[in-house]
C-alpha cells in the first residue's frame, strides 16, 4: 500500500526500513519461523514511514509485504512495429556509460548510440550507471544491468531464429517472443551455467562465481556450462519470481543469502530502467488522463509479490522538566467578598477573597482540560497524539481538535537541535486554529536558544531563562499573564505497548 492518507493514526507504531534488500516471504519464514510478517493493507505508507497498529506489543523488528514492479518491454504504448529488420540486432534506450566494442577491434571501447545497428560478437560493457538493451530483430530483447559485460549474437533463417548472449559480469534481463511458423531459441552463457528458453521472461546474474536464473514467466531451463541437463522453472506470469541456481546451495542460510542478494540487485536496478512506466505514472499524477493503449501498457507489467525488512522507530526522549512557559493563559480574576462592617476589634474594613462555593453568584472555576503536548523533532516532524505528522498534516487535526474541545490548551516542546524557524511557523498553525492557550516550553539552555548578549538583545531582557523570544511569537494582548500552572505533561510515545499478531 502507498501512500494512503490515514485519518486516525492513535496507536499506530512508526517504522522505516531497516535496509535497501528484497525478500522471499518462503525464504523469511523457512530462514526464522518466528518472523512476523504483515500483510498490505494492514499497515499505511506515508512518506518513508510505515504505520502498523499492533494488537499487543509493537514488535522492534518485522517484514511487511509489499509488490515491485517488473523490467518493462521495449515496446512502447501502442506500437506496432519497432522499424527493425528480422535478422539485425540494434541499441535501444541506452542509459549512463554504456560502451561497444565490434569485433573488428575487440580491445577498443566506444560509447553507443540509440539505434546503432550491432553485428555478431560485438561486446556490450555497462559502467555502474549503465544500461542498455539490445533488441534481436523485433522479437527478442535483452537488457544489461549496471556493472555488466557481455557479447551478443543471432542466426535467423526462414523457419528458425537463434539469439545468444555470452554474460562474463553482472546481469541481463531476456524477454523472449514467438512467431507462427519459427522455431525459437534465447540462450544465455555463463561460467557456470547456461539458461535456456523458447519463449519467457527472466534475469540471469553472475554473482561469486554462481549463475541466479529469476523466472518471471515461461519455461526456462538452467543446464550446466558442461551441457549436462540441469533443472527447469516454470511460471504462468503471477505470483512470487521462479529462481534456478548453479552451482546449488546445500545450506538453507546460505541458499537465503543467495535469494537476498539477487533479489534485492535486480529489484533495485529495475526503476532505473523502467522509464516509460515513470512517465506514464507522472503523467497521470499531474491529472491527464491516460490513452487506453497507456492503461493497457501499465496492465502488462508483472507485480513481483516480497517483503521488506522494517525496524521501529523509537520515541523521542522526553524534554527536560519543570517546563517553563512562554504564554501562559490568564486565569479568571477571583470575586472579592463585600467589605466588612467596622467593629472596636476590626477598627478598619479589610478586603477579603471570599473562598469558592456552588453558591449563587460564585461559582467555581471549571476545571481546565489537561494540555496536549505537541513536540518538534528535529526533522521538523511533530509527535502529536502518539504519532508523527507533517506540518501540513498536522493543520486540519488542530482545527477539528479546536472544534472540538475550544478550551482545550497546548504546549509545544522543542529539543535543544529545534530551531525557532521551526518552532514558529507550528505556533502559529495552533493559534489559526483558533486555540486560546498555546504554551511553548523552553528547552534546556544552549547555543541556538541562548545566544550571546548583545545591544540589539540583551540578556536582561530574555522573556523566561534561557530562551530568547522570536518577535512573531510574543504572546498576545491581554490580561497580564499568570506565572505557569506548573501541570506535568505526557510524554509523547511512537506507539501503546501493544503484540505482532
Amino acid at each position: 500500500m502507498e501512500d494512503v492518507p490515514h485519518s486516525d493514526m492513535a496507536g499506530a507504531a512508526e517504522y522505516k526500513r531497516a535496509d535497501t534488500s528484497f525478500y522471499g516471504k518462503g525464504d523469511v519464514l523457512r530462514a526464522h519461523p518466528s518472523a512476523v510478517v504483515i500483510k498490505q493493507g494492514e499497515y499505511i505508507k506515508t512518506g518513508d514511514s510505515y504505520f502498523f497498529t499492533p494488537k499487543k506489543k509493537a514488535p522492534k523488528d518485522m517484514y511487511a509485504e509489499t509488490v515491485s514492479d517488473w523490467i518493462e518491454p521495449i515496446t512502447p504504448p501502442g506500437a506496432t512495429s519497432l522499424g527493425i529488420a528480422p535478422d539485425a540486432m540494434q541499441i535501444r534506450e541506452p542509459q549512463g556509460d554504456v560502451q561497444v566494442a565490434l569485433p573488428t577491434a575487440p580491445a577498443n571501447f566506444s560509447p553507443v548510440t540509440a539505434g546503432m545497428s550491432l553485428p555478431n560478437g560485438a561486446v556490450l560493457k555497462t559502467g555502474g550507471n549503465g544500461t542498455a538493451a539490445v533488441l534481436f530483430g523485433g522479437v527478442d530483447s535483452a537488457r544489461l544491468m549496471p556493472n555488466s559485460e557481455a557479447a551478443v549474437q543471432q542466426t535467423v533463417t526462414a523457419d528458425a531464429r537463434s539469439a545468444e548472449v555470452d554474460l562474463t559480469t553482472g546481469g541481463v534481463f531476456a524477454k523472449v517472443g514467438t512467431q507462427v511458423g519459427v522455431k525459437g531459441r534465447f540462450e544465455v552463457h555463463t561460467s557456470s551455467g547456461n539458461a535456456s528458453a523458447e519463449g519467457g521472461d527472466f534475469v540471469t546474474v553472475i554473482a561469486h562465481g554462481r549463475t541466479d536464473v529469476w523466472v518471471a514467466s515461461g519455461a526456462v531451463a538452467l543446464n550446466g556450462a558442461d551441457g549436462k541437463s540441469g533443472p527447469v522453472a516454470t511460471s504462468d506470469g503471477n505470483g512470487p519470481l521462479k529462481v534456478m541456481r548453479l552451482p546449488a546451495l546445500a545450506a538453507p542460510h546460505a541458499s537465503f543469502l543467495a535469494d537476498t542478494e539477487t533479489l534485492s540487485m535486480v529489484l533495485n536496478f529495475i526503476p532505473l530502467a523502467n522509464q516509460k512506466i515513470k512517465g506514464l505514472r507522472d503523467k497521470a499524477a499531474s491529472g491527464a488522463t491516460l490513452t487506453p493503449n497507456e492503461q493497457a501498457y501499465l496492465t502488462r507489467i508483472k507485480k513481483v509479490p516480497c517483503v521488506i525488512k522494517l525496524a521501529l522507530v523509537e520515541p523521542p526522549a522526553p524534554a527536560l522538566k519543570p517546563a517553563m512557559a512562554m504564554e501562559v493563559a490568564p486565569l479568571p480574576a477571583p470575586t472579592p467578598a463585600a467589605p466588612a462592617a467596622p467593629s472596636p476589634i476590626n477598627p478598619a474594613p479589610v478586603a477579603e477573597v471570599a473562598p469558592h462555593s456552588s453558591t449563587p453568584g460564585n461559582a467555581p472555576i471549571p476545571a481546565q482540560p489537561k494540555p496536549i503536548t505537541l513536540r518538534i523533532r528535529s526533522d521538523g516532524k511533530i509527535n502529536f497524539q502518539k504519532a508523527t505528522f507533517t506540518l501540513e498534516q498536522l493543520k486540519p487535526k488542530l482545527v477539528a481538535l479546536a472544534k472540538a474541545a475550544p478550551d482545550q490548551a497546548l504546549v509545544i516542546r522543542a529539543g535543544k537541535s529545534v530551531s525557532y524557524d521551526q518552532v514558529e511557523p507550528v505556533v502559529a498553525a495552533c493559534r489559526d486554529a483558533g486555540f486560546p492557550s498555546v504554551n511553548v516550553a523552553a528547552p534546556p539552555p544552549s547555543a541556538a536558544f541562548n545566544p550571546p548578549a548583545t545591544a540589539e538583545h540583551p540578556a536582561d531582557n530574555l522573556p523566561t531563562p534561557g530562551l530568547l523570544m522570536h518577535p512573531s511569537m510574543q504572546p498576545r494582548p491581554g490580561p497580564t499573564p499568570s506565572a505557569p500552572d506548573g501541570t506535568e505533561n505526557t510524554p509523547s510515545t511512537n506507539a501503546p505497548a501493544t503484540s505482532a499478531p
